[in-house]
């Protein structure tokens, strides 16, 4: 893709209405430095700083997608649940000081609001700790998520869902008729899917695991091989079992395309009316300092998918092509990839990618 289609998709993200459904999180992020091992058990101490820098609370799961989507331009309506607690109160005045439209989330006295707390040393993760319900959530909340969805279909220009497996999707809040209802709508549905709940899908115009999350889904293997079993190539040598996954879920869930992202790899592109692809991963674009202290020449992985499937969303509302769209959503999450942390890319990094060369 050329700079300049680049940033024209990149404009066309602006305003664009998003249906956002899924598991909302609340991250909790602690940051010190370790200088001693504890005497009590082989465990390193950390040193917290005596500033409100060293603890941090941001949006997670579904909600780190709707910061990257608002981030991006998009105007956001979330369906989801919290729960009637201190951190969901503090979750939904988060998403709606960003811009998100959470009407549509619900409250659950019967569950805690998910919290992941990380525990870093410099930009080491020592330790999460998560609380949450993975339960299914009760058949009357469920019923209102499902209801709140598809009411949402007619206003929106895509649909895009955040599963962590966390409860709120299931068989009853999320049946055949919504993916249904979006194709009858013609608003395109994107769902980024855990394994457990991959068939929730079927009918979805996108789908997009990674690539363990494909594997464990289509039960193959992992013999590392240059080329498919009908004898075409990819540069780098994906996994032939990778191929075989993607193909077999973009029948299986009868979808429009299935992208599996394969990071450092890039995304290997399965469409239903054309050839496979894969999108290499592009180089790391040059930040500027008004990125962040955050900003580091290689970060984690931590959001790195919910950049990739926000991005794609949004490109295929824009009208990109499905390889568009991967190259989109590949650049936004190699952007994430070099923060310690979450981060919401900016069209201006994301555009910064298609002017440095791809990765070798």
């Amino acid at each position: 893709m050329t700079p300049e289609r680049a940033r024209e998709l990149l404009d066309s993200f602006r305003d664009k209405r998003v249906l956002l459904v899924g598991d909302l999180m609340m991250d909790e992020w602690v940051m010190g430095t370790v200088k001693r091992i504890s005497p009590e058990a082989p465990i390193p101490v950390v040193a917290m700083p005596l500033h409100k820098e060293a603890r941090a609370y941001r949006p997670g799961g579904a909600g780190n997608v709707a910061a990257i989507l608002l981030e991006l331009g998009a105007r956001v309506r979330a369906v989801g649940i919290v729960g009637d607690d201190e951190l969901g109160e503090r979750l939904l005045a988060d998403l709606e000081r960003r811009g998100a439209d959470v009407s549509g989330v619900l409250q659950d006295s019967s569950r805690p609001t998910s919290h992941k707390m990380r525990i870093l040393a410099g930009r080491q993760q020592l330790l999460r700790v998560d609380t949450e319900s993975a339960e299914p959530l009760a058949e009357g909340l469920a019923a209102q998520v499902q209801a709140r969805t598809t009411s949402g279909i007619d206003h929106a220009d895509v649909v895009l869902i955040a599963d962590y497996a966390k409860g709120v999707l299931s068989e009853v809040s999320f049946p055949p008729q919504v993916a249904a209802a979006a194709r009858n709508a013609g608003v395109p549905l994107c769902a980024d899917p855990k394994p457990e709940n991959m068939d929730l899908f079927r009918g979805a115009w996108l789908v997009s695991p990674n690539e363990a999350e494909a594997l464990q889904a289509a039960g193959t293997g992992n013999a590392q091989v240059a080329s498919d079993k009908e004898g075409n190539s990819y540069p780098d040598g994906p996994a032939a079992a990778t191929m075989r996954a993607g193909r077999a879920l973009r029948e299986r869930l009868e979808a429009e395309a299935v992208f599996v992202t394969m990071g450092d790899r890039g995304i290997a592109v399965f469409p239903r009316e054309a050839a496979v692809s894969l999108v290499p991963a592009r180089g790391s674009a040059t930040l500027s300092s008004a990125a962040g202290p955050g900003v580091t020449a290689v970060g984690d992985g931590t959001g790195c998918g919910d950049a990739a499937s926000a991005a794609s969303a949004l490109a295929l509302a824009a009208g990109a092509t499905f390889r568009e769209a991967a190259e989109l959503a590949d650049a936004a999450g190699g952007v994430v990839s070099r923060f310690v942390g979450v981060h919401s890319p900016q069209p201006s990094e994301i555009l910064a990618a298609f002017s440095s060369p791809k990765a070798d």
